[in-house]
């Protein structure tokens, strides 16, 4: 269906991207970009740094003001549901979403067409699956929004969700020549000074209860504004705390500003 598309395909994922919500939309817009289609990736101002070597990144990514063309089709992945895209798309998407990629249990039939399966890993398996079934050439860049969207969403194949269908579609995205090593020194073992500043902020919180088995951390507005932070910063911070021994539960409590609370 989306190689039948006349019009813009306009890729989107949810707020404050993470690896697999840019992964998979970076690489899905590269590849029907490649297939000739009009395309664009839109909504990813706010990923964090680290991420920075993404192909795509510089010239896929709208401006904050985007504005719909007649006979747009939006394309959302690793996204289950559009009140969670960024605010400036959101109201845009209001108006119908065409087709959907996403493996969470949350989707609720939003799309007009809708690929999604949540025995995946990440939604970037199932768009490395949309491309290779559409014939589409596996570029290294796009092999690499591909890894990055899996090695992220699997802790690096260290969750239960990772099958051998996952493995075996990392073989082939380092077959395209992704460079694994590059990608996981960037995402996983290296860090802005203001991204380690406020992490120790965050453990310097952290109190352990119930004998335990449940850690508590926080970060306010304060903390933020100190180490000149934005939310994406502290993303993937709860992997801090939940390593602590004999813990079952840890709770991660963000605030940036007075109207805006996210947890993890």
């Amino acid at each position: 269906m989306l190689s039948q598309h006349a019009g813009r395909l306009v890729c989107a994922t949810h707020i404050r991207p993470d690896g697999d919500g840019a992964g998979s939309a970076l690489a899905l817009a590269a590849a029907l970009e490649n297939a000739g289609k009009n395309v664009v990736c839109a909504g990813l101002g706010g990923l964090p740094g680290e991420y920075g070597f993404l192909e795509g990144l510089a010239e896929n990514i709208a401006a904050s003001d985007f504005a719909p063309l007649p006979g747009d089709a939006f394309v959302l992945t690793d996204c289950d549901t559009p009140d969670r895209l960024p605010e400036p798309l959101r109201e845009h998407a209001a108006r119908g979403v065409k087709f959907c990629i996403d493996h969470h249990k949350g989707y609720s039939g939003f799309a007009e067409y809708a690929l999604v399966d949540e025995r995946a890993a990440a939604a970037a398996e199932l768009v490395m699956s949309v491309i290779e079934a559409g014939g589409w050439a596996l570029t290294r860049g796009i092999a690499e929004a591909l890894w990055t969207g899996i090695v992220t969403d699997t802790g690096r194949f260290s969750y239960a969700s990772s099958k051998p269908e996952t493995f075996r579609r990392a073989a082939r995205l380092l077959e395209a020549g992704a460079r694994f090593d590059m990608i996981n020194e960037r995402v996983f073992n290296t860090m802005e000074p203001r991204r380690f500043r406020l992490r120790n902020r965050l453990l310097a919180s952290s109190e352990l209860s119930a004998d335990g088995r449940t850690i508590i951390a926080s970060l306010g507005p304060g903390d933020f504004a100190a180490e000149g932070c934005e939310a994406s910063d502290s993303d993937n911070f709860i992997d801090a705390i939940r390593s602590v021994r004999g813990v079952d539960i840890a709770v991660l409590l963000r605030q940036v500003l007075p109207s805006a609370v996210c947890r993890s």
